[in-house]
């Protein structure tokens, strides 16, 4: 069941066109990684189901009572708020839970007044207030900024065992592949949707293209070498040489080409061409 429909939205910036009528359902439970190049779009998108952007066509229909979070890049607070106070405020969860938080984000100083921390800990601050809240929809912008790597494990399988529904973006690629189980791709003023394991799929394709120009380019050097011309232009080993080298597949000349290759990928034969 979709808990929020996005719905033939467009949006102009300037000349450039972010979204062009586009559509999209977000069902209950996903947990969806939005990707993209700089620019595209994909902050945008976040702000715009968060309420906090105006689109210039189109709609974001949410279901009845759904209860969204938005964690901005570059969280709001008022002047004089301190850690503990701005993580209460309209809070919705437990104070053990924004105070457990807070601690495994590493904020101790909850007397500190926000103004006073770096943009690194206001993120931390903000975060240990979302993630302790009772909402339906979390909206993440780059969660992983500013967390070591004990803190970006304890945020993985938080998330992981989250029941509610997630939209991030993140850089963090390992990250995305071990939270999200969709991806939403923003290009050219569109969005197209396909599943985590798809996404798998292309990458796992792309590597296999690029391991195969990788692969002809290394039999195109062998042959090279079988038929006489090694490294710039130069004439192969001679027999005397050529008689300790064996074959191709264990022979290490100037290139390297050949190293280490596995006659099996039918890349080198042996000096005679075998």
């Amino acid at each position: 069941m979709n808990i929020l429909n996005i719905e033939h939205i467009s949006k102009i910036f300037g000349e450039k066109i972010i979204f062009d009528d586009v559509s999209v359902g977000i069902q209950e439970g996903d947990k969806i990684g939005i990707v993209g190049i700089n620019g595209t779009g994909k902050t945008t998108l976040l702000r715009i189901i968060a309420g906090l952007e105006e689109t210039d066509q189109g709609q974001i229909v949410k279901q009845n009572g759904i209860r969204i979070a938005y964690l901005a890049q570059n969280p709001d607070f008022l002047e004089g708020e301190t850690v503990m106070s701005y993580a209460l405020k309209d809070s919705k969860g437990e104070d053990w839970q924004v105070q457990s938080n807070l601690t495994r984000l590493g904020i101790k100083e909850y007397d500190t007044r926000m103004e006073h921390l770096s943009g690194g800990q206001r993120r931390k601050v903000a975060m240990a207030k979302v993630l302790a809240g009772d909402f339906d929809v979390l909206l993440l912008d780059e969660p992983t900024n500013h967390l070591d790597e004990e803190m970006i494990l304890w945020l993985e399988e938080y998330l992981k065992n989250y029941r509610g529904t997630i939209i991030m973006v993140t850089h963090d690629r390992y990250f995305l592949d071990k939270v999200s189980n969709r991806i939403l791709e923003i290009s050219h003023g569109n969005i197209y949707s396909y599943d985590r394991e798809r996404q798998r799929d292309r990458e796992r394709g792309d590597r296999e293209r690029r391991d195969g120009v990788s692969l002809r380019a290394k039999k195109a050097k062998c042959f090279a070498y079988g038929n006489g011309v090694g490294k710039a232009g130069m004439p192969r080993q001679n027999d005397k040489t050529k008689s300790k080298a064996g074959t191709f597949g264990s022979f290490e000349g100037e290139s390297g080409a050949c190293k280490g290759t596995d006659d099996r990928d039918g890349i080198c034969g042996n000096a005679n061409g075998a």
